[in-house]
This record gives C-alpha cells, sequence and structure tokens, in this order.
C-alpha cells in the first residue's frame, strides 16, 4: 500500500463513520458522570465496528454472487453512501436530526442506524478492504473517535450548522473516493 493510498483509506474511514459525529452531539450533559463521557463514544465506536464485521462476513457468503461486477458495486456503494452523508446534511440543516433519549434502548438504535454505512461497505470487503482484514478494527476507532470529539459538544443551531458542514464534506469526499476507486489505481 502507498502513502497516497493510506492517506485515501484513512479520508475513507472517516467519512464512512461520519455519521456517529452528529448523532452524539448534545448526548452528554454537563451533569452526567465522567464514566457516561466514554461510554457513548465507546458504544458508537463499537457499533460501528461491529456492522463492519457483520457486513464483511456477509459479504464474503454471498461474494460468489458478484465477482464479475463486484469492481463497479463498490463504486455503486460508496455512491449510495456518499448520497445517504448528503440527505442527512440536508437533514441536519433542516433541524430534522436532532436526538435525545429517555431510554438505553432508543440510543442503541441511534448507534446502529448510524452504522449503517460500514456494513454496506462491509458487504464489499472482498473487492475493496482498506486495512485488510483489520478494516473492522480501523472503523471502530474511527466511529469512537468522530463521536469521542463531538459528544460533549453542547446543541446549539450553529453547531448543527457545522455538523452538516462536515457531513456534506464527507459526501464529497467519498464520492472523490468512488472516482479514484473506478478510474485509478490509485486504492490497488
Amino acid at each position: 500500500m502507498t502513502i497516497t493510498a493510506i492517506i485515501i483509506s484513512i479520508v475513507y474511514l472517516f467519512c464512512l463513520t461520519g455519521c456517529s459525529a452528529s448523532c452524539s452531539v448534545g448526548l452528554i450533559r454537563p451533569d452526567d458522570k465522567p464514566s457516561q463521557r466514554y461510554l457513548v463514544p465507546l458504544i458508537f465506536g463499537a457499533t460501528q465496528g461491529v456492522m463492519a464485521l457483520l457486513g464483511m462476513l456477509v459479504g464474503k457468503a454471498i461474494t460468489y454472487l458478484f465477482d464479475a461486477v463486484g469492481h463497479y458495486l463498490v463504486f455503486v456503494m460508496m455512491l449510495v453512501v456518499a448520497v445517504k452523508l448528503m440527505v442527512d446534511a440536508i437533514q441536519i440543516l433542516k433541524g430534522k436530526r436532532l436526538y435525545t433519549f429517555s431510554s438505553d434502548w432508543g440510543f442503541l438504535l441511534l448507534s446502529i442506524v448510524a452504522s449503517i454505512n460500514t456494513f454496506l461497505m462491509g458487504l464489499m470487503s472482498d473487492f475493496f478492504l482498506p486495512f485488510g482484514n483489520w478494516f473492522f478494527l480501523f472503523v471502530a476507532v474511527a466511529g469512537f473517535l468522530w463521536s469521542y470529539l463531538t459528544v460533549k459538544i453542547q446543541y446549539s443551531p450553529k453547531i448543527m450548522k457545522t455538523m452538516s458542514f462536515f457531513e456534506f464534506s464527507e459526501s464529497v469526499f467519498m464520492v472523490v473516493i468512488a472516482v479514484l476507486f473506478m478510474f485509478t489505481n490509485l486504492l490497488a
């Protein structure tokens, strides 16, 4: 793996797991215990990693169905993830993705929904797998870092506009990475 491929792969991981940043803004209140400040990012990171691993396992089981078109499916799947990120960014900007929970089940469901991207890309693991079989671990770390960086931020409309900008930027980067994957050999 070249330095360029490593840098692109790291950007890809952060784009893929970026949903956990906007989902975790404001989930920790100032009066929460210090242990809770780490619990939320740990759950987000673990869920991201588990969903990536599940996607890898399911992908390996059905990969024979897509051998001839696998390269194109990775491209399409990256575009699907990019569109999902763009729609999420627009929803955040409109104020439709604001989360508060009265139960742990709601929070767990949110962490699973935020990790759908990693599951989808895990399905294509036989055709594109940055960092090899350790992909799920890198995804877990990236999900943890996004959540950890944003979980303590107090909600405000200005912060949510910033989160919307980040998710929109992630979608643009994902499209660029998809084009690089499809039309160059930089990620080989």
